[in-house]
């Protein structure tokens, strides 16, 4: 279809070119020059702007050829076809198709190389079917001699002539192809004789053309570049020439007008040095009155350091009588020039510049007086070498007084800073400038260079900080100087200090100095005084309302022995369906909670405190939590949920099983009614081992104990309530319902009578822990029956150094660890640890974390490694296993060890670390 799109745009381009003009009846005229153009378009496509003629006329023969060979070959087609030769009707069309497909792809990709080799390819084929088949009549060979002019055109001399060989070689095969079978055609010798030699004629006139019209079109070209190349040199030449004019003619307009404008400079000059000269007899008239006029004085000395001329100030303080003496001898009263040789005024002589010193020189009355003397050069010789120099000479003797008095005052403010015993700081903007030592030890600092440049406020508490914004805003308009807040030590640590600050003048500039005073023992003193007035006045509190309870109870118990005891006389004597039997019940059942009622106000009054043995504090809550008071208790609150957590090796106490009981019991119902929408209650026991004063509701000492805690997830205790909740009566609950008020009372009744403690913890909205404290009984642990075979873990002839700073501690360890039959060494703190294991060896330390004084568990280790690396050590303490524990364990500590003690588990931790490889 490519031949039939072609013919549609070039009748479609035809039709565009003619406009109609008039009605029907008129014929249609066609523009002329209209179609020039689209028959030149349609012979010149594939053309471009670079190529050179012979391809540009190649192209136009190919596209000529193309378009003829087109129409022809359609028309020879459809006249075979009417002859009844489709194949050959074929073929034509086929053709016709490639070679139209082939004009259009030579106009879209300008590949004019491949269009052409081709178009060669495609009528080549044609050419052969037509010598083989004969065509119509047998005439077709005829169409054969055109090949040789049709390649050597489209192709040129060379390729063309190569192309028409390679066309003759297939045809020279054929003619030696005797009888041929149909459809190919048969020719005769003599045909194919005279056939061959016609063909190479053609051929040989075809190339020799070809090539003859080449070399004149090259050589054409040749000439047409020697002719472009003269005509552009000729025109470069005129246009330099040109320009060399123009650059000419413009250079003299400028030089005249150089000459016109230097003309009128110099008269401008002219005028200019007059004015200048009046200027500089009129300046010179004004320095010498400056000169004699100055503060300063003034001197000009000669390289011979002659002086040469000297101001009236320089006179009157140094007696100059004439010029020419030295400049040492009369400034200095010396015979040399002055040191530090070369002095200022040599030194501008070297080097030409600006020198200056500080210089101390006798006036004429004899004394010596502070000078600043500052040298410049004067004049120069032709080669620009200084030949004078001007000296000023300002007295400075004022300054130099206060400038040493200011060094002074320094040095002694220096010293006071620096050697103080108080935490002394400087501050500019709010940063820090300066601080002393004691400062840095206050704050856990080692150099000042950590400090400098930061912000005050760094230091400072966050809740406390607000106080020095607000003095800083009001500075310094306060009615007292001095305040307390709170500062951070590098650790974290805080302390508590007292400030005094004062507004200094430092280096000209104002800052603020402050004094600072460590009050963190006096506050910690004033708030454990504090504290102790509150435990005690709530103890006196106790301590009088249990007397008066006691004594109403004494009585109550004497009226109630009565009331309880004879309603079972009673109802002996009645019968079972007497009437009065109700009453007398309900009067007993009374009378038995009057009775419970007098047991706690008794237990209150801490007069109903049996006789203490050793109990297990776990069996005593075990029970309690199968009873039938505890299941009672569980039928009144479904929704609430209960946990335990009880140590397997709780140590026992030494204590009453039926009031702890009860201290269980009360602690438990506390719990449950501060959840009325149901939570869980938590029973916790544990030994623990208290390294340092607890300081909660109740100041726990240093020891031993059994830790029982009871917790809820309930509605929590309000801070002002926690101080009442064990006063007798004092209850949020509805009295007559819900309890006596006595509970809470009881507990802390029977935790003092065991000689424990109580700690408070709570949150509102998020619930309550209540630990108590009960002593370690050491004799019923030393009782009890031992749960391992002892055997297994005896010593085998090792030394265990024990280090702890309790007293009672190093007894326990050591005498467990005798009684295993390891030799022991004691000592009560780290520093003597290092010093004995610098001189003498120990299999294993047992190695207290907590240590006060001095240096604890974790530096006593590192220190120890340093001396001893692989020292086989156990850590012990009371508190859960830290940070620091395990630094130590990384440096190579083994086992951790909490306290209380026991034999079992100091015993297997022992043998575990001694018999790990070293």
């Amino acid at each position: 279809m490519a031949w039939y799109l072609l013919v549609k745009r070039y009748f479609k381009d035809i039709a565009h070119a003619m406009p109609v003009r008039g009605d029907r009846n008129e014929t249609m005229t066609v523009n002329v020059q209209e179609l020039k153009r689209i028959s030149l378009d349609l012979i010149s496509g594939g053309m471009s702007g670079d190529l050179g003629r012979d391809l540009s006329r190649k192209i136009i023969v190919f596209n000529a050829f193309s378009l003829i060979g087109i129409l022809n070959l359609v028309l020879l087609g459809t006249l075979a076809y009417f002859q009844r030769n489709p194949w050959l009707a074929a073929l034509d069309y086929c053709a016709a198709f490639v070679l139209a497909c082939l004009i259009v792809y030579l106009r879209r990709t300008k590949d004019f190389k491949t269009a052409f080799f081709c178009g060669v390819g495609v009528i080549g084929v044609l050419y052969y079917y037509l010598l083989f088949t004969g065509g119509v009549n047998n005439t077709a060979h005829v169409w054969y001699f055109t090949f040789p002019l049709i390649a050597s055109f489209i192709l040129g001399s060379r390729p063309g002539l190569a192309a028409t060989l390679l066309m003759l070689v297939p045809a020279v095969a054929f003619f030696m192809w005797e009888n041929p079978p149909s459809p190919f055609t048969i020719y005769s010798r003599d045909f194919k004789l005279r056939f061959i030699p016609s063909f190479l004629v053609i051929t040989a006139f075809a190339y020799f053309f070809e090539r003859t019209r080449e070399k004149a079109t090259m050589r054409l070209e040749g000439v047409n570049a020697e002719l472009k190349s003269a005509v552009s040199a000729l025109q470069d030449t005129e246009e330099k020439l040109r320009k060399a004019g123009e650059q000419l003619e413009q250079r003299v307009e400028e030089r005249t007008a150089q000459l016109y404008r230097a003309n009128l400079q110099l008269a401008g000059e002219m005028e200019e040095r007059k004015r200048s000269e009046d200027a500089l007899r009129a300046s010179e008239g004004k320095l010498n009155a400056m000169l004699r006029s100055v503060g300063d004085s003034m001197i000009m000395i000669d390289r011979d350091l002659n002086i040469v001329w000297s101001n009236d100030k320089a006179k009157e303080s140094f007696a100059l009588g004439c010029d020419g003496a030295k400049c040492h001898e009369v400034l200095c009263k010396n015979a040399w020039p002055c040191e530090p040789y070369p002095c200022y005024a040599l030194q501008t002589f070297r080097d030409g510049e600006i020198h200056s010193s500080d210089s101390t020189l006798t006036t004429r009355q004899g004394q010596e007086a502070f000078y600043h003397c500052a040298a410049n050069v004067a004049l120069r010789d032709a080669a620009g070498s200084p030949t004078a120099v001007l000296t000023i000479l300002r007295d400075i003797t004022d300054r130099k007084v206060a400038e040493n008095a200011l060094t002074e005052s320094e040095r002694k403010y220096r010293t006071l800073f620096e050697e103080s015993m108080e935490a002394m700081s400087v501050s500019r903007v709010g940063k820090m400038i300066d601080v002393n030592p004691a400062w840095l030890v206050l704050h856990g600092y080692k150099d000042k260079s950590e400090i400098l440049g930061r912000d005050v406020v760094e230091f400072i508490h966050p809740d406390d900080r607000h106080i020095l914004v607000e003095r800083r805003e009001t500075w310094p308009h306060h009615d007292l100087r001095s305040y307390q807040i709170r500062d951070i030590r590098r650790d974290g640590d805080i302390v508590d200090i007292e400030i005094c600050a004062s507004r200094i003048a430092l280096s000209g500039q104002d800052a603020i100095l402050t004094t600072i005073r460590d009050i963190t023992e006096k506050k910690r003193s004033e708030r454990e005084k504090k504290a102790l007035e509150e435990r005690l006045a709530r103890s006196e509190k106790m301590e009088a309302i249990g007397t008066l309870a006691g004594g109403v109870a004494h009585d109550l118990n004497n009226i109630l022995g009565g009331i309880v005891g004879y309603p079972d006389l009673l109802l002996m004597e009645l019968a079972e369906d007497s009437p009065l039997r109700r009453g007398i019940i309900t009067i007993k059942n009374s009378g038995e909670k009057a009775a419970a009622i007098v047991q706690d106000l008794l237990t209150l009054a801490r007069r109903g405190v049996p006789v203490m043995e050793p109990v297990g504090l776990n069996r005593i809550i075990t029970d309690y939590l199968r009873s039938p008071e505890f299941q009672k208790l569980r039928s009144f609150h479904p929704v609430i949920t209960i946990e335990s957590d009880l140590a397997a090796d709780l140590l026992p106490i030494q204590g009453s099983s039926v009031h702890l009981s009860k201290v269980v019991m009360n602690l438990v119902s506390n719990a449950a009614e501060a959840m009325p929408c149901g939570g869980t209650i938590r029973i916790e026991t544990a030994n623990q081992y208290v390294d340092t004063t607890i300081r909660g509701y109740d100041q726990v000492a240093e020891g031993e104990y059994i830790v029982m805690k009871v917790s809820d997830t309930g509605i929590g205790i309000a801070p002002k309530d926690i101080k009442k909740i064990f006063e007798p009566f004092y209850t949020k609950k509805i009295m007559g319902r819900s309890g006596t008020g006595l509970g809470m009372a009881v507990v802390w009744g029977t935790v003092k009578d065991h000689k424990g403690y109580i700690d408070i913890e709570s949150a509102e909205g998020k619930g309550s822990t209540f630990s108590l404290y009960f002593p370690v009984n050491r004799a019923a642990v030393k009782a009890e029956d031992r749960k391992i075979p002892i055997e297994q873990f005896l010593s085998r002839g090792e030394t265990v150094l024990v280090v702890d700073d309790v007293a009672e501690q190093r007894e326990l360890a050591s005498a467990m660890l005798r009684k295993l039959g390891y030799s022991t060494e004691t000592l009560a703190s780290g520093e003597e640890a290092v010093e004995y294991l610098k001189n003498k060896q120990a299999s294993l330390v047992i190695l207290d974390m907590i240590m006060d004084p001095g240096i604890d568990g974790l530096e006593t280790y590192r220190k120890i490694a340093e001396h001893r690396p692989g020292q086989k050590a156990i850590i012990v303490s009371g508190f859960a296993e830290t940070d620091r524990v395990k630094e130590a364990q990384k440096l190579g500590a083994g086992q951790y060890l909490k306290k209380p003690y026991t034999l079992e588990k100091i015993a297997i931790a022992v043998r575990i670390e001694l018999d790990k490889a070293a």
